[in-house]
């Protein structure tokens, strides 16, 4: 069962004000202003009566405690203030609107006990001077009679705090729903920021390591070829110049989507036959098998396009290019991806961002995949496998 939060919109909790006290002295007052213009000599009870009314909204128990050796006093002393004892009311009303179900209990059968207490004594004692009925049916028909009031005063109180009770429950649990619903969506947007800012992180890596990769192994090519083969230098700086513009443009519509939550500007993904040719560019010797059709799911293309792209820049960055390498795209059933490579003279590491992100991406696609030196770490392997999705 789930829990809804606590909550108070009352102020039932807080400390009582002091025009609630002056309210409440007020009311304590009563029962002793009664006692006096009756001339009746239940002072002591009166006194209790009234302490207890001034603190029950702060000390219930305490409350309820002077109310009951106040009533012992009347039944003991035989002078009952049947209008002062109106009062009992209002503790009952407390018992039956107080959220601890024991207290409502205990409430209930204090008064079932209180209504007992009244009928038994009327009964036994014939009540209280100057009207005592002196023969047994008028005693019980007094009895009778006394005990319906005090029932209808004490149960009466019960009754309607305990559906005040009941009335502020469906508001606590209401309002409580509303902020534990509140609550969720606030934690589900942190999630889906977290969610966002590590796929821009992701994003980010690929277009910064993919990009300079490629920047600098243009440039190196560039620098041998400078004096020997102007041509070729000349086509080594173009490609140059297209990487840094086309990392400049995915740089910008990142950084706009970090800036924007609502912001959908996309990114510029190669196409693998333009990624292909432009790391060839770059001096990466490729064989390359592709079979199937590409899906026409842009998610899983985008997928497999970034997926291919940190592959072959993991090559150019890390493998020893002396060798060919070996890509394999396979769209027959979803998506697979084999990309072999010779492992260069420093190892690569299997929990970089890179390796990370990728396969952060391959997971939330619902894939598989494994990156992992084979052949006695002579070569480094990635396979990717990417179901699609069907409709």
């Amino acid at each position: 069962m789930t829990s809804t939060l606590q909550v108070d919109p009352w102020g039932e909790d807080a400390p009582l004000t002091k025009r609630g006290w002056a309210i409440d002295i007020a009311i304590g007052l009563v029962p002793i202003a009664i006692t006096a213009v009756n001339g009746l000599h239940s002072w002591p009870a009166a006194i209790l009566l009234g302490v207890a009314l001034a603190i029950r909204r702060r000390w219930l128990a305490a409350s309820v405690a002077l109310a009951i050796i106040a009533a012992i006093w009347q039944v003991a002393d035989g002078n009952i203030n049947y209008v002062a004892d109106l009062g009992y009311a209002l503790i009952a009303f407390r018992l039956g609107a107080h959220r601890d179900r024991a207290v409502r209990r205990f409430g209930l059968i204090a008064c079932t006990v209180a209504v007992v207490v009244a009928t038994v004594w009327i009964a036994v004692q014939g009540g209280a001077p100057p009207a005592v009925a002196t023969d047994l049916t008028h005693r019980l028909i007094a009895g009778a009679i006394l005990g319906g009031l005090t029932a209808l005063v004490v149960f009466g109180g019960w009754v309607t705090g305990y559906l005040r009770y009941q009335s502020r429950q469906v508001v606590r649990d209401r309002i409580g729903l509303e902020l534990q619903s509140a609550e969720e969506r606030r934690l589900r947007d942190l999630v889906t920021q977290q969610q966002q800012r590590i796929a821009i992180a992701s994003d980010m890596h690929d277009v910064v390591a993919h990009s300079w990769a490629v920047v600098a192994a243009q440039a190196d090519g560039a620098r041998y070829l400078l004096r020997t083969d102007p041509d070729r230098a000349e086509e080594a700086l173009s490609v140059i110049g297209e990487t840094a513009r086309s990392a400049m443009t995915d740089i910008r519509g990142l950084l706009s989507r970090l800036r924007d939550d609502d912001s959908d500007a996309p990114l510029t993904l190669d196409q693998p036959d333009a990624l292909i040719q432009r790391l060839r560019d770059a001096g990466v010797s490729l064989e390359v098998t592709q079979e199937g059709t590409p899906s026409a799911d842009p998610q899983l293309t985008a997928t497999a396009s970034r997926v291919l792209t940190e592959s072959l820049t993991n090559a150019l960055k890390h493998g020893d290019l002396r060798t060919p390498v070996r890509v394999r795209e396979d769209w027959s059933d979803g998506y697979r991806l084999s990309v072999t490579n010779s492992a260069g003279a420093r190892p690569v590491g299997t929990n970089g961002h890179g390796l990370r992100g990728m396969r952060e991406r391959v997971v939330a696609a619902g894939g598989m995949m494994r990156a992992e030196p084979a052949d006695a770490g002579t070569r480094w392997q990635v396979d990717v496998f990417i179901p699609e999705e069907k409709s």
